[in-house]
């Protein structure tokens, strides 16, 4: 039987329907896309691969292995903004608009053309968490700049133009509603009950334990109680902070073991599907408070939005949030290197 759910922490509301439920094997990345696997390590066509860095503008952020970088964060080329805008806001007739100011960059992951997160070193990953959290501090400084998105586009239907490992940080100057209207429900919450809606959120989905998938010693990755699409997967660290810049160095390093694992359930679960992750945080302006709470959030791309949610808003889900926590639980992913646990 279908059922509305609210997020407590937003106030909006989506539709589960177990009743239309697909099977996880329906979900294969090669049925909704036609996607097929990368096998070659370099491309010569490609701007990301090592050797091809005169395509591209020089590096803003570089980590070296010994035999050339190993990780480079550069500028989007293609960027929907840049520094050369004007900011100022100005009026056309009834309407505002501004220059299209920001800062977009690129961060590729790896080397190697056919790398990918579920499967990349460990430490690796970690040097990935670094450079977000370097960037995204320092874009954080132009007074300019009200927002920093920090995404990852996996796959054609999630959005990746280009196969090579990458994601990508820009900085706004514009918050949008989407992201203010959540800040906005969450400082009321808080001044309501006194204390934030995310910490009880996360401490409620620990007791019942339900929709857990992963932890570790920093963090909890669940399936949310209001999930708006199948396998969604969102990362809480377990320490109250609004600004995913103070993230520490013991929690840069849980942030890729937790990535990584909860990656490989969802490749090996559903096939390796294309998803978007994305990092939500307070504002620039905002700063750490006691109301908000910053998370990472997995959406695989399993369904395709509709009339409906177009229409309303809301979201329909055609599989349970429990169930799908309890299959992801279930898959047995790779082991840890000798000495290396994950605290819990």
């Amino acid at each position: 039987m279908s059922e509305f759910r609210q997020n407590i922490a937003t106030g909006e509301w989506v539709i589960i329907a177990p009743e239309r439920r697909k099977r996880p094997d329906d979900y294969d990345r090669d049925k909704l896309c036609g996607a097929t696997t990368v096998d070659a390590e370099h491309s010569d066509s490609c701007p990301f691969c090592r050797g091809n860095e005169s395509m591209c503008k020089p590096s803003l952020y570089e980590i070296q292995d010994g035999t050339g970088w190993s990780l480079r964060v550069i500028p989007n080329i293609f960027a929907a903004v840049n520094t050369h805008a004007d900011p100022g806001r100005t009026r056309e007739g009834i309407h505002l608009k501004a220059g299209g100011y920001g800062i977009a960059d690129v961060l590729i992951e790896s080397p190697l053309h056919n790398a990918d997160i579920s499967t990349m070193p460990l430490s690796q990953i970690e040097e990935i968490i670094k450079a977000y959290r370097f960037r995204y501090n320092e874009i954080s400084l132009d007074p300019a700049i009200n927002i920093v998105n920090v995404f990852r586009n996996h796959g054609p239907s999630a959005g990746a133009s280009l196969q090579h490992p990458h994601s990508q940080i820009i900085g706004c100057m514009v918050a949008p509603p989407h992201v203010t209207d959540q800040i906005e429900y969450a400082k009321r919450a808080y001044n309501t009950w006194g204390n934030c809606v995310y910490c009880r959120a996360l401490d409620d989905e620990l007791a019942q334990g339900l929709r857990i998938v992963q932890e570790t010693f920093h963090f909890v990755a669940y399936c949310p109680f209001a999930s708006k699409s199948p396998y969604e997967v969102r990362i809480f660290p377990r320490r109250h902070c609004s600004v995913f810049g103070s993230i520490n160095a013991e929690e840069e390093f849980d942030l890729a073991l937790i990535l990584k694992q909860v990656l490989q359930r969802l490749r090996a679960l559903l096939g390796d599907p294309d998803y978007n992750f994305y990092i939500r945080s307070s504002t620039t302006c905002d700063g750490q408070v006691q109301y908000y709470h910053w998370y990472l959030t997995i959406v695989p791309r399993t369904s395709h939005y509709a009339g409906f949610e177009l229409g309303t808003g809301i979201f329909i889900n055609t599989s349970s949030p429990e169930v799908c926590a309890e299959e992801l639980r279930s898959v047995k992913i790779q082991a840890l290197p000798p000495g290396l646990t994950p605290r819990i």
